[in-house]
């Protein structure tokens, strides 16, 4: 049987995650020299060097290292989900779940989920994150995130995706643009107009993909990595934008008025998606929240 502890694994993972044996002692309250010590007896147990250590650099995992720190993670959310088994909480979930969500989403899901999931599994941590979407592929991959939550932009075969639903695109205009009260526009329209580009990885091509398709070139005069900036860049009457989620209040931040109009041209939708690593095993917290997902999110709970 391997000589080495659950308290080692969770050691080496802060280690991992603060690149700095210093920075993970002071994380989780230990001394540099006891934490230096559990990670040599790790090393020494296991029969592999895990870190390359750096003077006063911090340090770097070795390809061993990076294996098996995606191990740990799924290791140690086992071993929680056996520890409230054990405690007879299956009814009461506890513990922590990490969640990653891409930033554009988080808006429109996380305060619903994190509502529901305080008042239904109100034992239950859920630690949520922010991050675009080649973060959250590798996040989910390497065990950062238990559950993600997408667009379905990014295709890496080390991720399980179930479909949540599908969202189709619109046009932004300014509450007093002549084509604000049309029931529909086509992007032609648009054409000679300057534009506010959502201009984040994955999300920019997607977006050329929906000109492409109606034969137009955009005239790009703004870009930004945020949704509420385009959407002030809007209100303002500077530009259009394309976007996918629509906001229940029809005014940008600084409360000028917007206006969302249908694209009579065929455009690709974007499928939302919950995410999960293929190489880990759900945990019973996993399991509970995705569920609470799907009926949140679900085309059917839409």
């Amino acid at each position: 049987m391997a000589d080495y502890t659950l308290r080692q694994l969770e050691y080496f993972v802060a280690v991992a995650e603060a690149n700095s044996i210093t920075r993970a002692a002071a994380a989780v309250h230990l001394s540099q020299s006891a934490m230096s010590t559990a990670l040599a007896d790790l090393e020494g147990a296991l029969g592999v060097q895990l870190v390359v250590r750096h003077h006063a650099k911090g340090i770097t995992l070795t390809p061993a290292g990076r294996e098996l720190v995606v191990a740990s993670r799924q290791l140690l959310a086992s071993a929680a989900d056996l520890r409230s088994a054990a405690q007879g909480l299956g009814s009461s979930l506890s513990g922590t779940l990490s969640v990653g969500c891409f930033q554009v989403v988080a808006p429109y899901v996380l305060p619903t989920l994190l509502s529901v999931a305080s008042q239904k599994l109100p034992r239950l941590e859920l630690r949520t994150t922010e991050v675009d979407l080649a973060d959250l592929a590798e996040g989910v991959a390497d065990g950062t995130f238990e559950l993600g939550i997408g667009y379905d932009l990014v295709d890496d075969p080390r991720l399980k995706r179930w479909p949540l639903r599908t969202i189709s695109p619109h046009v932004l205009v300014s509450g007093s643009h002549p084509l604000a009260q049309n029931a529909s526009v086509h992007l032609s329209e648009l054409a000679d107009e300057p534009m506010a580009l959502l201009d984040l990885p994955h999300s920019r091509d997607y977006f050329r993909r929906i000109f492409a398709a109606a034969g137009v070139e955009p005239n790009v005069r703004y870009r930004s990595t945020t949704v509420e900036t385009c959407r002030a860049l809007v209100g303002r009457g500077l530009a259009y934008t394309v976007l996918n989620f629509q906001s229940a209040v029809p005014m940008a931040l600084d409360g000028h008025p917007v206006a969302s109009v249908p694209i009579a041209d065929a455009s690709p939708a974007l499928t939302m998606v919950l995410l999960n690593a293929v190489a880990a095993k759900p945990t019973r917290r996993a399991t509970v929240v995705a569920e609470l997902c799907r009926d949140l999110f679900g085309s059917e709970g839409a």
